[in-house]
């Protein structure tokens, strides 16, 4: 419901904004093309609102702001998690300072170095090879004598 009530406000505010600043917007982001830092981004807000980012969110899990506008007051996109990675190429757009603090791979989610499956920032065993059957921390199964 939320999401359609910031769609409906975004749309008004678009329909009514004085014709002057529209002109001046080029790509339609609510943002004055001389003041604007990404000129191309009105492809954004075509974008179903569950797939604003690229990928399906869960829209409950967004940060007031990267709810309400899809891009930033530069007329840039968002990185809501601050990871270097723009929102529409990250899979992981809520990571967290924990889940980064081994680092962030290409897509944008928590680093996993061993392919085993579990994020570096919680592997205690990050030589695992791949295919092995391993805990939630990383570590082989059969190595672990909690199992």
């Amino acid at each position: 419901m939320k999401i359609i009530k910031i769609t409906t406000l975004l749309f008004l505010s678009i329909i009514f904004a004085p014709a002057n600043v529209m002109a001046n917007d080029a790509d339609a982001d609510g943002v004055e093309d001389k003041l604007d830092k990404c000129p191309n981004t009105a492809q954004l807000k075509k974008l179903p609102a569950d797939f604003i980012y690229g990928v399906a969110v869960d829209p409950e899990r967004l940060k007031p702001e990267a709810k309400a506008f899809p891009v930033d007051e530069n007329g840039c996109e968002f990185d809501t998690d601050g990871d270097g990675i723009i929102n529409s190429k990250d899979y992981c757009p809520e990571d967290t300072v924990e889940t980064l603090s081994k680092g962030t791979a290409e897509n944008g989610c928590p680093k996993q170095s061993d392919a085993d499956g579990t994020p570096d920032y919680r592997d205690n065993c990050p030589d695992t090879p791949a295919g092995i059957k391993v805990d939630n921390l990383g570590c082989p199964v059969s190595s672990n004598p909690q199992h």
